[in-house]
């Protein structure tokens, strides 16, 4: 099987030659790491484990706001960025940057800036369509990030802002999503009618904490649900999947991503309660599975407890296809080489389908 081939069989929920072994995020500091551990300088983890490829392509859903720099230090830079939300980026770490102010807040910011969503086909960039050929031609996987509505609003107007205006002013809310949802699948179907064929849409969307969802059932149901369903009927139309990356506790989603016609969550962060050992039994013939691996376990370099991980992650989640491999979030600096290699050689073992 190709990388593609053995990707696209266990997102079907079907048993590929082994269970595909992915790796989207390491820390810079990890691979800084690793290699004074030991890892050969003029390789990548993919290449020495023969890791699966996981491609993802981003179309340009923002408000087209002139990013800039508006501040640096030694440590820091602040800067606007398309949507107009200024972060706070470190520049010596890999932490996440933090918003610290908004160009749209309240009804009037959107309605001066709403027309800035108006599609145009620029907003594909010729990039995009060669990476998606050039995928498919070495047997890759790619997906596409045309944006999710959602995530997107809640970016746009700030967490705290983003969950009171859903709470206090639906109809803003949903004014959002509409106008992010149009443009983001006008540009998708207007690659698909250039022939180009991604495997899947990819929307990394952090909709969950560490307490569960950021909102109620009943609000997904009512306000956001229908958008999703109306991407998940465009990529089945297309023999596409619809994946969830969703930081947090998915398990109070899951259900309602089934019905919105997901065909695959992940990471399923291990620390914030996700176990693909009670999920896959209870959803797997409904949902795939992508990821997992506790990477608090691993840090610790204890064999025993790493292999017990792992093994009992794979086992539980291989059979009918279905999983792919991967951590449950990225590979942190905490995780040593020596426990990487031993990771990567139990999920080696532990992965394949006996015929």
């Amino acid at each position: 099987m190709t990388s593609r081939d053995r990707m696209r069989t266990a997102l079907s929920r079907r048993e590929p030659d082994r269970v595909p072994r992915c790796e989207q995020s390491y820390w810079p500091e990890t691979i800084a790491r690793w290699q004074r551990e030991g890892m050969p300088a003029d390789a990548s983890p993919a290449q020495l484990f023969e890791l699966d490829a996981f491609l993802g392509f981003s179309l340009d859903n923002s408000l087209r706001i002139p990013a800039e720099t508006l501040e640096e230090a030694d440590e820091w830079v602040l800067d606007r960025d398309a949507n107009g939300v200024v972060h706070k980026r470190w520049k010596h770490s890999y932490h996440a940057p933090a918003a610290v102010d908004f160009a749209i807040r309240t009804r009037d910011d959107w309605e001066r800036h709403r027309e800035r969503l108006a599609y145009d086909p620029a907003r594909i960039s010729t990039g995009v369509r060669q990476a998606i050929s050039d995928a498919g031609a070495a047997g890759h996987f790619c997906t596409i990030l045309p944006g999710e509505p959602v995530w997107w609003a809640l970016a746009t107007l700030g967490m705290e802002n983003g969950l009171l205006t859903l709470a206090t002013d639906p109809d803003l809310f949903a004014e959002m999503l509409e106008a992010q949802a149009t443009l983001a699948l006008r540009m998708t179907r207007q690659l698909l009618g250039e022939g180009y064929r991604p495997d899947a849409i990819l929307f990394s969307s952090d909709l969950c904490y560490r307490g569960g969802m950021l909102f109620s059932p009943a609000s997904y149901r009512a306000l956001m649900m229908d958008y999703h369903r109306e991407y998940a009927r465009l990529c089945h139309e297309h023999d596409m999947f619809l994946i969830l990356h969703c930081d947090g506790d998915v398990r109070e989603f899951i259900p309602l991503l089934i019905e919105a016609g997901f065909d695959c969550v992940e990471p399923l962060e291990a620390r914030a309660g996700n176990d693909v050992r009670e999920l896959k039994p209870r959803y797997g013939e409904r949902i795939s599975f992508f990821g997992n691996i506790n990477m608090d376990v691993v840090a610790t370099g204890e064999r025993e407890l790493i292999r017990h991980e792992v093994i009992s992650k794979v086992e539980a989640a291989k059979p009918g296809g279905g999983y792919i491999h991967q951590s449950d979030h990225s590979v942190p600096p905490t995780v040593s080489w020596d426990a990487y290699r031993w990771w990567m050689d139990l999920a080696r073992e532990h992965g394949e389908y006996v015929p």
